[in-house]
């Protein structure tokens, strides 16, 4: 009880010292300005982003999983963590981890390490290695648009791979599906390129290029097609054989960067030469036109058209595998790699981009975008030969993220004749 009464006399001893009893009428002025209402500020991530993405120390965790279905190989699934480092300080890219574990019924598990690393804003290194059942690769590839601060660009790659997800149809524009077989390319590549400018500060270049390429090529595994050698008799190869292509070429570029680009256009032309005995097995020569234009919108840069010419003609002795081809990722997204194949190529396409979120998370500028697209390309043995009736149309979407100024990553799904095709890919501008 007396512990109870000296607390209550402690308490109003402290409130009439705090109001101050000697002068009842002064007024108590608030020492601390205290809101009248504390306003949480709510995260407008989008849900789907935030369970995909963890900021981290200097970066962030990406989770994601692998859901692939290339004409060519069939439905590939797995897991792949990200890990995106950037520069301290700064919202600049740094470095990029990329392991996956993935399965594919045909090819079974297939286990990937991925890096990249970005020494200057254009300026790339990528490394990858995987082993299989079937199927191995060591990658290595450096590109430097401005080494060692000269106008100068070098582009080096190194490339052992042995792929067995390989399809062919024959030659010709009109092949059928019927026809349909599986080879193995066993290949080892090796590429060095530099260029020059025509006058300083010009935006005009010629590039000297080397490609030596040993392949050898076999019967794949998938035991449901017809056998590749039986097919096509001659065409499979005993051993390795050997190209060397030595490329001379003129290019334009004006884009704003060469894989994030927003705007600016390229355009290259080149002639490509292989002789029987220099380095090589094959007498050949090769002539292509590569155009690109990106353009932004005046209302707003969030909306940028983007489109792409290319055309292809070969000329000589020269294998298959060396030969124009129409489809995949990089020509017509509705069709597997070397879908068709013959001595010239001509394909366009038309792609229109729209962000749709940007923000800054884990200190990197991320920008999503969804990009329907339509294209038409076809094959042919001369040009005069090209014809309307084996042009193959192609329709679809596109779904990328962007993180400028350096990494693009995209999932794209086109629909053409033969049905629905899924590409995934890193650093592909157009």
């Amino acid at each position: 009880m007396l512990k109870r009464f000296s607390l209550l006399c402690a308490a109003i001893f402290l409130c009439a010292a705090a109001f101050g009893q000697d002068d009842p009428d002064m007024e108590y002025t608030p020492q601390r300005n205290f809101p009248k209402e504390i306003k949480v500020v709510k995260d407008e991530t989008p849900l789907a982003l935030r369970l995909i993405l963890q900021p981290i120390k200097n970066g962030m965790f990406v989770r994601i999983p692998v859901v692939d279905a290339d004409p060519n190989r069939g439905l590939t699934y797995g897991v792949m963590p990200i890990w995106v480092l950037r520069e301290k300080n700064s919202d600049r890219i740094q470095s990029i981890y990329a392991p996956s574990l993935t399965y594919n019924h045909h090819f079974g598990i297939n286990p990937t390490l991925r890096y990249y690393a970005y020494p200057e804003t254009d300026a790339t290194f990528s490394a990858r290695a995987s082993a299989g059942k079937y199927e191995h690769e060591v990658f290595a590839q450096y590109e430097d648009l401005t080494p060692l601060d000269t106008n100068i660009p070098i582009f080096i790659r190194s490339q052992w791979n042995v792929d067995a997800g390989q399809r062919f149809f024959g030659i010709g524009p009109n092949t059928p599906q019927s026809r349909e077989s599986n080879y193995k390319e066993d290949y080892t590549q090796n590429q060095l390129s530099a260029g020059l400018p025509l006058l300083a500060d010009s935006k005009w270049h010629a590039h000297l290029a080397d490609r030596l390429t040993s392949a050898a090529v076999t019967d794949g595994p998938l035991p449901r097609l017809a056998s590749f050698s039986q097919s096509f008799p001659g065409l499979a190869s005993n051993g390795h054989m050997q190209a060397n292509e030595v490329r001379l070429s003129l290019d334009y570029d004006s884009r704003d960067h060469n894989v994030t680009t927003k705007r600016g256009a390229f355009l290259e032309t080149s002639m490509d030469y292989s002789i029987r005995g220099a380095a090589s097995s094959y007498d050949f020569n090769r002539y292509a036109l590569d155009g690109r234009a990106f353009y932004p919108w005046p209302i707003s840069e969030d909306f940028v058209t983007t489109a792409q010419v290319k055309f292809e003609q070969l000329y000589g002795n020269a294998p298959f595998w060396l030969m124009p081809s129409l489809g995949g990722k990089y020509s017509l997204r509705a069709y597997g790699d070397g879908r068709y194949v013959d001595r010239g190529m001509a394909v366009a396409n038309i792609e229109q981009r729209f962000t749709v979120y940007k923000a800054k998370m884990a200190g990197v500028t991320t920008e999503l975008e969804v990009a329907p697209f339509m294209g038409l390309g076809t094959v042919f043995n001369t040009p005069e030969q090209m014809s309307a009736r084996y042009g193959r149309p192609v329709f679809g979407g596109a779904v990328r993220a962007v993180a400028r100024p350096q990494v693009v990553g995209s999932v794209d799904v086109g629909m053409g004749q033969q049905g629905v095709a899924v590409f995934t890919d890193i650093n592909y501008s157009f």
